[in-house]
């Protein structure tokens, strides 16, 4: 996938976080939600993880909880995105749309201005803080070695308020 569409992607993460007023890790699924007017139903079914039908994101409770959460962010991801095909059930993974998801789903979650500032960069760390799956937590790592490595923080206004509003969650971390 090619940078424009990252950068769609990681901006509305963080213009989310600005909206909702978000402040402290774990990010606040159900706050967040609330905020959209957005419903969540739970279900346990054999196979499906979760899809979204009449402003309703419906997520399979059978799963352990950190993928939930990051499965929730991802569907908010499709929505907030104004993805057309929001009725899927089948995640195919080389399509722009699932890709900026999981993008959104990654900065919605685990914030990484927020990360680095609290110098939670190990991905055990990450996945305690942000309460999610140690394989997410993972990528995020990766990720976030890469811009400390090339000192790219603070290159956006959003990044500069997103940080604004954790500050004190981080100095009394």
């Amino acid at each position: 996938m090619n940078y424009k569409d990252y950068k769609i992607a990681r901006d509305r993460a963080w213009k989310c976080l600005i909206e909702t007023k978000v402040n402290s890790l774990p990010i606040n699924l159900k706050d967040v939600f609330s905020y959209y007017n957005i419903n969540l139903k739970a279900f346990i079914n054999s196979s499906d993880e979760a899809f979204i039908k009449n402003n309703i994101v419906y997520f399979n409770k059978s799963y352990n909880i950190k993928r939930v959460r990051f499965t929730l962010a991802h569907e908010l991801g499709h929505i907030l995105l104004k993805h057309e095909n929001l009725t899927h059930t089948v995640h195919t993974y080389n399509n722009t749309e699932e890709y900026q998801a999981n993008i959104f789903a990654r900065g919605l979650l685990m914030p990484a201005i927020v990360l680095k500032e609290l110098n939670c960069i190990e991905a055990q760390d990450i996945a305690d803080i942000c309460i999610v799956s140690l394989q997410a937590a993972e990528y995020r790592s990766q990720r976030l070695k890469e811009l400390i490595q090339r000192d790219k923080f603070y290159t956006s206004p959003l990044e500069q308020q997103v940080y604004n509003n954790f500050k004190s969650f981080v100095n009394s971390f």
